[in-house]
């Protein structure tokens, strides 16, 4: 999980608060309903067939999909739903259980029996919830951000280097949500197939692989990207084209701009650690050793299992692209809008 997180919370703390919301979009039909007590916001697209429920990341809400969803209304009804906790739904538990079972709720709601769930990043544990807990109501699943990442192995951290990017890293809506808070409700999620190896998953997925067949950034390490460590300057230079990518070649070269984004930092203790990190070289190289050692060889060990669960049932896609960002669906979307049409035409059937 936390080579997932690693695009979502640096799209966040990079581009400062680029939270999704565009409520004077009037060509969007931007809908209300009451589910368990929680008034829960999603779009409406439209469409017809089997609905397919797009589902954003920690950092978003449901605007982030306002382009891509009328990508595929041609054979499906197509929602976005604004999760607990986020945007103008109302604050829930961030644990994947309760979000997970929020969406089954949801669907219930609109009297929908089963559909397609659409994710990227961090929320791709709530599609693997789904796929084991809910299969009579999962017709399918997209995954955005390509195979699993590291489950549990984020609890270890003896450099505390991902706690304090957690702390540093600004929230969709402050108002609402704090990244300690929904770190610690998400972090001891361990989808059973990772524990039980004669765990099958029996629902259609589809999922995305670069071009060595993972997700391309496996030896990213969150906090030296974010502060431009030449340590990780093969991870950046893969990124693909974006405001992203723009902003981590700055941290990366100009030490005058890296400074102001650290010290923009609210959280003093996360301050002073970024600080000091890019004048500790040492440092820098024990925290990349550490995720090498640890955490990289878990990454692989999870896309194993995830692979192993789904079997016969996963769809991989490899791209012609060095690394899966996850947010091809809102940079890139011809990328892959041909195969996600592709898998749910199929579904349609």
């Amino acid at each position: 999980m936390k080579n997932q997180i690693l695009i979502s919370t640096l799209l966040v703390i990079s581009i400062g608060n680029c939270f999704s919301q565009n409520e004077d979009d009037k060509s969007l039909k931007s809908k209300y309903i009451e589910v368990n007590g929680l008034q829960t916001h999603y779009l409406d697209f439209g469409g017809e067939g089997i609905p397919v429920i797009l589902i954003h990341s920690e950092a978003w809400d449901a605007y982030t999909f306002k382009d891509f969803g009328p990508l595929l209304t041609q054979n499906n009804k197509v929602l976005a739903m604004t999760r607990p906790g986020y945007g103008q739904s109302d604050v829930g538990d961030y644990s994947v259980k309760f979000q997970g079972d929020h969406l089954i709720a949801f669907v219930d709601a609109l009297n929908i029996e089963k559909a397609i769930f659409i994710g990227n990043s961090s929320v791709t544990s709530e599609l693997t919830y789904l796929a084991e807990n809910y299969p009579q109501r999962t017709a399918g699943l997209v995954y955005l951000s390509g195979l699993a990442g590291s489950w549990g192995i984020m609890n270890s951290d003896k450099y505390k280097a991902d706690e304090m990017f957690s702390r540093a890293s600004p929230t969709a809506n402050s108002e609402k949500n704090n990244r300690k808070a929904i770190t610690n409700a998400r972090k001891s999620y361990l989808p059973k197939h990772f524990k039980y190896d004669s765990i099958k998953i029996n629902v259609p997925a589809l999922t995305f692989v670069a071009q060595n067949g993972r997700q391309g950034h496996e030896n990213g390490v969150t906090s030296l990207v974010f502060i431009g460590s030449e340590l990780m300057d093969d991870v950046i230079k893969t990124f693909p084209p974006s405001l992203l990518k723009t902003h981590l070649d700055r941290m990366a070269n100009d030490s005058i701009y890296r400074l102001e984004q650290i010290n923009s930092i609210s959280d003093s203790l996360a301050r002073d650690y970024f600080l000091n990190l890019v004048a500790d070289k040492s440092l820098q190289r024990k925290i990349y050793e550490y995720h090498m050692e640890n955490i990289y060889p878990s990454i692989f060990e999870a896309q194993n299992k995830f692979v192993n669960a789904f079997g016969d049932n996963l769809k991989l896609i490899k791209l012609d692209v060095p690394q899966i960002v996850g947010y091809e669906y809102r940079d890139d979307p011809k990328l892959i809008i041909k195969y996600i049409k592709e898998f749910l035409d199929q579904l349609n059937k």
